[in-house]
């Protein structure tokens, strides 16, 4: 190996590296599982949060997380196909910006304006509600980010509850209202 200059051929290393991958992603959670119970028992362990994930990765956490966490921007959520057993899912993450009024950057998922960003929330929440394994979602963020930015990266988006001033975006607070008044019914509606 020490002599060699090429490059391993990919295709026969494809087996070693595959597994190589999901074992190295089984021994992650389990190890985290098991130091989470040992200092506290019968609590949900609810995984790393993927943001972008391989297969291999969400079937292995499937193993061993009671709940496997999700960061998805994207429009929708209720296609949303899991690789691995039928688990709990929760999304950590999502979010709408616009530029009609407020910050200069919309975010992760743009939309035209503040009746599309209340619109966008109510498809995605009841998407999830009638989805048969998610168990919740969480807004980033409720305020919008500072017009110069994050301290440590300097994100100014639009996506809060309420703006920089802490006026509220009145189209996502009363959609937001509406959502948590009909969604079990919406839920049960699967």
């Amino acid at each position: 190996m020490l002599e060699s200059r090429e490059t391993p051929d990919k295709q026969k290393a494809r087996q070693d590296l595959t597994s190589f991958y999901v074992k190295t992603a089984e021994t992650y959670f389990r190890t985290v599982r098991d130091a989470i119970n040992a200092v506290a028992p019968n609590q949900l362990y609810l995984g790393c949060r993927f943001a972008w994930v391989n297969d291999l990765a969400a079937r292995a956490a499937g193993q061993f997380c009671d709940v496997v966490s999700y960061n998805l921007y994207r429009r929708s959520v209720a296609d949303f196909k899991y690789p691995g057993p039928d688990k709990p899912l929760i999304i950590g993450e999502f979010h709408f910006g616009a530029l009609d009024r407020g910050m200069f950057h919309t975010g992760l998922v743009p939309v035209e304006n503040q009746a599309a960003r209340a619109q966008a929330y109510h498809d995605y929440v009841l998407g999830a509600a009638k989805h048969p394994q998610f168990v919740g979602t969480h807004w980033f963020q409720w305020k919008d980010e500072p017009t110069t930015g994050r301290v440590y990266d300097e994100e100014n988006y639009q996506i809060g509850f309420l703006d920089i001033a802490d006026t509220p975006y009145r189209e996502m607070i009363d959609t937001s209202r509406e959502v948590g008044r009909t969604m079990y019914q919406a839920g049960r509606a699967k």
